[in-house]
């Protein structure tokens, strides 16, 4: 299975957890070819979605604004690249994703929202049962994030931290909010497949 494969299979999977942490099951998931969003979604009550779909990783903000060779340095201290994937994000590394996302030219399907969904602490990634949990400041985000998706064309931002379960949501009326807070125990969401899984590691 070629890479562009694979990263289309995680996008839908990243929005299949979404809308079941949400409590929807959508009529249709499905693959959007550049210059579209991601993924087109349908839903039961009549609407079109066109989503955006990208990863959060720990230490974005960092890397983005440090030297090539203070990041290195960074990494080898830190264990390595694939430490990146142990550590939690912060608001800092959500808000560099972000700004990669808003001035993208998306063409848009005639009758289709545009919504973005950002996914943080993703099993693919390597994200363990010890993986820290991110606990979002919604002050800090809405501080940080808000003016810029504001002038987005973004009708809904989605924040999933996919091992813990957190959800957040921004549009422009309610600004960052929190759907479901992180839950302690860390394997609350997987599914009896991703379980197994898990178990089988």
């Amino acid at each position: 299975m070629d890479q562009q494969t694979l990263q289309e299979n995680r996008e839908r999977e990243w929005v299949r957890r979404l809308f079941e942490q949400k409590g929807i099951a959508p009529i249709d998931v499905r693959s959007l070819k550049c210059p579209a969003p991601d993924v087109g979604v349908a839903l039961s009550d009549g609407r079109f979605l066109a989503i955006e779909v990208t990863e959060v990783l720990a230490g974005e903000h960092a890397r983005r604004n440090a030297r090539k060779k203070e990041v290195q340095q960074a990494q080898q201290a830190a264990g390595g690249i694939g430490s990146m994937f142990t550590l939690p994000a912060s608001a800092l590394d959500v808000a560099c994703r972000i700004e990669a996302k808003v001035g993208k030219d998306y063409h848009v399907p005639n009758g289709h929202q545009l919504h973005l969904l950002l996914a943080a602490g993703t099993f693919e990634h390597g994200a363990m049962a010890s993986t820290p949990l991110l606990y979002i400041s919604i002050p800090e985000l809405n501080q940080l994030t808000h003016s810029m998706l504001a002038h987005s064309r973004y009708q809904h931002v989605y924040l999933h931290l996919q091992r813990g379960c957190g959800l957040y949501e921004w549009n422009r009326h309610d600004r960052w909010h929190e759907i479901h807070p992180p839950m302690a125990h860390q394997d609350a969401y997987l599914s009896p497949q991703l379980l197994g899984q898990e178990a089988g590691k």
